[in-house]
Formats: C-alpha cells, structure tokens, sequence
C-alpha cells in the first residue's frame, strides 16, 4: 500500500512534463553514470586483482543516483 501511495506521487510529478522535457534529464543522468563506470574500469589507480575497489566504486556511482543494490551491502 505504501508503494502505491508513492507510486501514485511520482507519477502525478512525472505527468507535469512532456515527454520531449522528461527524455532528456533521463538520458544525461544515465550518460553521467554509465561515464562514470567507463571511468573505473579504465582507472589504473583502482588496480587491485580482484577488482574490489572497482566494484565499490561502480556500486556508489549507483548509490549516488538512487540505483540501490543489496548485493553489495557491507
């Protein structure tokens, strides 16, 4: 029922814009983080062989636009 009730308030913000105004903000957000992962996992700053420090640092890329996971929730 909570969802719903969230739901139904996105989705009244989301009715205010037209698509040609909404599309946009969508796709640079989406281009910010897919950027920001190419970045670690060209980064050879991040070089450890398992690859934690890169994972981490995808994971809050994620975090920092709302993406949760709970795979990785240490």
């Amino acid at each position: 029922m909570y969802e719903q009730a969230i739901g139904r308030v996105v989705l009244d913000y989301v009715d205010k814009f037209k698509p040609y105004e909404l599309s946009p903000i969508v796709e640079s957000e989406a281009l910010k983080v897919i950027c920001k992962i190419r970045d670690v996992l060209n980064s050879d700053d991040l070089g450890d062989p398992e690859c934690f420090y890169r994972i981490d640092e995808i994971i809050s890329a994620f975090d920092k636009v709302g993406l949760y996971t709970h795979r990785h929730d240490w």
